[in-house]
């Protein structure tokens, strides 16, 4: 008998830790896109050999590593805020602004030696503002959850209750 409420004990302690760590999941798989996106544009550039271009991704690289680093500690820690992945997620969101800039300046072939035609630089210029968007949503998402405002945090205190 004391084994099975061991058991049933455990099993709902785990389920409140995976039900923390579910609050971040779109942000995590986020910050995971925005790490590959940026990687590949990182070999890309370095392909090309073009320096400027290669210390911007390679910076932005870094930056969402260590936001996807950050995320993978959710799973042990319940802190409500995640302060690397927003200060990366905002800084994303400038250097998208600033992409999104230098896309039409002569500079452009120090970012993306790859654009040929007017059509590629617009598709560009749509994922820039994908990611804007993508970043900001994740932004908002993290302030609901810091000020308890999230939609789990009701499931997770529901949860809680029941013994």
């Amino acid at each position: 008998m004391a084994e099975q409420k061991d058991y049933e004990r455990k099993k709902q302690e785990d389920n409140i830790k995976y039900l923390y760590f579910s609050r971040y999941l779109m942000i995590r798989y986020s910050v995971v896109v925005f790490l590959f996106t940026n990687l590949i544009w990182l070999l890309i550039l370095i392909q090309y050999q073009k320096w400027l271009g290669i210390l911007f991704a390679g910076i932005d690289t870094i930056l969402s590593g260590m936001a996807a680093i950050e995320q993978l500690t959710k799973m042990h820690n319940r802190k409500a805020d995640v302060p690397l992945t927003r200060h990366y997620l905002m800084i994303q969101i400038i250097f998208n602004c600033l992409l999104a800039i230098i896309i039409f300046l002569p500079i452009n072939d120090n970012f993306f030696p790859f654009i040929t035609t007017s059509d590629i630089r617009y598709l560009i210029l749509g994922l820039l503002f994908g990611g804007i968007l993508l970043a900001y949503v994740c932004e908002r998402r993290i302030h609901n959850i810091r000020i308890g405002k999230d939609r789990y945090i009701k499931t997770i205190d529901t949860f809680k209750k029941v013994k």
